[in-house]
C-alpha cells in the first residue's frame, strides 16, 4: 500500500468529525488513489515521498485521469476533490505543506438530460435528411446502430456496416451517402465510410480533427451537442431507458464491459435520465 503523509494524524481528526465507516473508507481510498496515482506521476515527490512535493498540478493530472481514462461520473470525481480538499486544508491548517494544491481545483458540472442530445435518435429520420454534413449524419447513423465513434472510423469498419441491417429511411441516406462519397471512393480507390475530402493529404482516411469540424459546425446550428462521445452516452442512455430493447441497443449494450455499464447506469441515475 502507498504511503499516505501525516495518515495517523489525519484519522485522528477524521475522528474529531465523528463521520461513518463508510465515509471514512471513501476518505482512505481517495487518498490512496491519488498517491497510487502521483507517486507514478511526480518524479520529485517518487524520490522525497514529502507533502511538500505535492503541487496543484498534481491534482489536475489526477482529475483529468479520473474523467478520461478511469470515465468516473461527475459526482463520484468531486467526491474525490472534496476528500482530497479537507486532507489538504488538514495538514495547511497545521504548516505541513505551504499550499492547499485543491485549491483552485474546480468541481466537475454534473450533466442534465437537457444536455444530451436525446432528439437527434428518437427523430432519426429527420436527422438524417436534415441539412448537416453529411459525415455527421453518417456517424449518428452508425451510433445508432450501436458502435461507437473509434470503431466508425477503424479502417475496415465497412464491411461489418454493410451487413447491417437498414430501414427504409436509413436505406434512403445511405444512397444519398453513396452518392457523395463516389468520387472519393474512386479517386482514393477505397472503401471505408470515412474518406478524406482533401486529395493532397496523406492519407485516404478522414482525419479526427476533420470530422470534429464537420460536428462542431453543425453542433452550432441546432444547439446539439454532437461530439462523439455525447452522441455515443446519449444512445446507451436511451438504451438503458427502454425496456424492449432493439436490436442495436442490445448489440451496443453488449460490447460494454462491467465498468462501462456501471458508469452509464451511475450516469443514469445521476442525470435523472429517463424517456
Amino acid at each position: 500500500m502507498v504511503k499516505i503523509p501525516y495518515l495517523s494524524g489525519f484519522n485522528a481528526y477524521l475522528k474529531t468529525r465523528h463521520i461513518s465507516a463508510k465515509a471514512h473508507t471513501e476518505y482512505m481510498n481517495s487518498l490512496n488513489d491519488f498517491f497510487n496515482y502521483t507517486i507514478q506521476h511526480n518524479t520529485d515527490y517518487k524520490i522525497s515521498e514529502k507533502i511538500t512535493d505535492v503541487h496543484e498540478m498534481d491534482v489536475r493530472l489526477f482529475k483529468d485521469f479520473m474523467l478520461e481514462k478511469l470515465e468516473l461520473s461527475p459526482s463520484t470525481i468531486n467526491k474525490v476533490i472534496s476528500n482530497l480538499n479537507v486532507y489538504f486544508k488538514y495538514l495547511f491548517s497545521l504548516k505541513k505543506t505551504p499550499e492547499i494544491p485543491t485549491l483552485n481545483i474546480n468541481s466537475i458540472t454534473v450533466p442534465k438530460q437537457s444536455d444530451f442530445p436525446v432528439t437527434v435518435f428518437l427523430k432519426l429520420p429527420d436527422y438524417l435528411k436534415a441539412d448537416l454534413s453529411i459525415y455527421t449524419r453518417l456517424l449518428i447513423l452508425i451510433i445508432s446502430k450501436g458502435f461507437n465513434y473509434k470503431e466508425a472510423l477503424a479502417p475496415d469498419f465497412y464491411k461489418k456496416f454493410n451487413q447491417l441491417n437498414f430501414d427504409l429511411d436509413q436505406r434512403k441516406f445511405l444512397s444519398t451517402y453513396q452518392t457523395y462519397i463516389e468520387p472519393y471512393k474512386n479517386y482514393w480507390d477505397n472503401d471505408n465510410l470515412f474518406l478524406s475530402r482533401n486529395k493532397a493529404a496523406n492519407s485516404p482516411l478522414l482525419t479526427v480533427t476533420a470530422l470534429h469540424r464537420d460536428l462542431k459546425r453543425d453542433s452550432d446550428s441546432t444547439n446539439l451537442d454532437l461530439s462523439p462521445k455525447k452522441l455515443y452516452t446519449t444512445f446507451i442512455l436511451l438504451a438503458l431507458s427502454t425496456r424492449e430493447l432493439s436490436e442495436d441497443q442490445l448489440r451496443a449494450l453488449d460490447a460494454l464491459d462491467t465498468a462501462s455499464v456501471l458508469y452509464y447506469r451511475r450516469l443514469k441515475r445521476e442525470t435523472n435520465f429517463n424517456i
